[in-house]
């Protein structure tokens, strides 16, 4: 029952401690656009830490043609350039139509759950789309021995990627597993597999977004591009420094910066409330700033460009 009562106000605001405050920044987020509108509200940046994950498949995305990690089992498999969901290629799966679960497996090393480290998972996603509107897919994880632990998604294959999820909780004793991706009925269909992303989750069982180290800022490979394991670092979620600069050399084409406004901030109220920054001018804080929702700009007039740089941390 909190914002309830006038005397909530301190749970309202930001007060940093001492150890956030001196933190160095380590986050950053660049941009440029070209022609900030005057007649609407522009949100430039929104602070978002994200899901720190780590993609244990080395070759996540078949950018390169070496497919040793990936098992066949009743299939061939091959990298393909004729459809992908991300990059350039992903991996063709042709079923023998011998039986239904013909497809290719990936194992993992060892996992165990429980002990110290409370609640643990084993969690997967692919994209697969087929090679035509026919023909059905799933996604499963096996022991050892080849025995399903945890059914997940199946599909109708399409002429579209579609997504394909599974957790499965870890037991104690340490164990490797199978995440099959496979035929749920018995056909000839080829399919398409791409952006295979495998983890251990420790604390929750959250299936998260797909990573490789090609993805963009915060993404890296631990070793070799599209040969390692692959990781998401936290996002920037507190807004501690910015330096953004109106390219217009006309003065009266202001464009205003808002911090940290409501999403239902409208055009006329931000040019009330934001901060001007005239044509040709730079607004640089030189003071400590903490903001932690979002920047929103918008133009006094005609569509100036604005560019510059957020910096920030990621936590605190």
């Amino acid at each position: 029952m909190s914002n309830l009562r006038n005397n909530d106000w301190t749970g309202w605001e930001i007060d940093p401690s001492t150890r956030t405050s001196t933190h160095p920044f380590t986050k950053y987020y660049s941009f440029r656009d070209a022609s900030v509108a005057n007649d609407a509200v522009t949100t430039i940046f929104t602070v978002d830490r994200g899901l720190p994950a780590v993609n244990l498949v080395l070759n996540p995305n078949v950018e390169i043609d070496s497919l040793a990690e990936f098992v066949v089992s009743g299939s061939a498999v091959s990298q393909s350039s004729a459809q992908k969901s991300d990059g350039t290629y992903s991996l063709l799966v042709n079923p023998a139509d011998s039986a239904a679960g013909e497809g290719f497996y990936w194992v993992t090393p060892n996992l165990a759950g429980a002990g110290h480290n409370g609640i643990n998972y084993l969690v997967a996603r692919c994209k697969v789309r087929g090679h035509s509107a026919s023909g059905d897919c799933e996604i499963v994880v096996r022991n050892s021995s080849g025995t399903d632990v945890a059914t997940g998604d199946n599909i109708s294959l399409s002429e579209s990627f579609q997504d394909l999820t599974v957790k499965y909780k870890l037991p104690a004793a340490a164990a490797t597993y199978q995440v099959m991706v496979r035929t749920k009925t018995q056909h000839d269909i080829n399919f398409y597999v791409d952006q295979i992303h495998v983890e251990h989750r420790v604390g929750d069982s959250t299936i998260p977004a797909y990573v490789d180290g090609n993805q963009g800022i915060n993404y890296e490979w631990d070793g070799t591009a599209n040969a390692s394991i692959s990781r998401r670092r936290a996002g920037l979620s507190v807004i501690r420094g910015m330096r953004l600069r109106n390219e217009s050399t006309t003065v009266l084409d202001i464009v205003y910066v808002g911090l940290d406004l409501d999403d239902s901030t409208t055009a006329a109220q931000l040019k009330t409330r934001g901060i001007p920054v005239a044509g040709g001018d730079i607004f640089e804080p030189q003071w400590p700033i903490d903001f932690r929702s979002s920047v929103k700009i918008i133009a006094q007039q005609n569509t100036p460009a604005f560019h510059g740089v957020i910096w920030g941390i990621h936590q605190g």
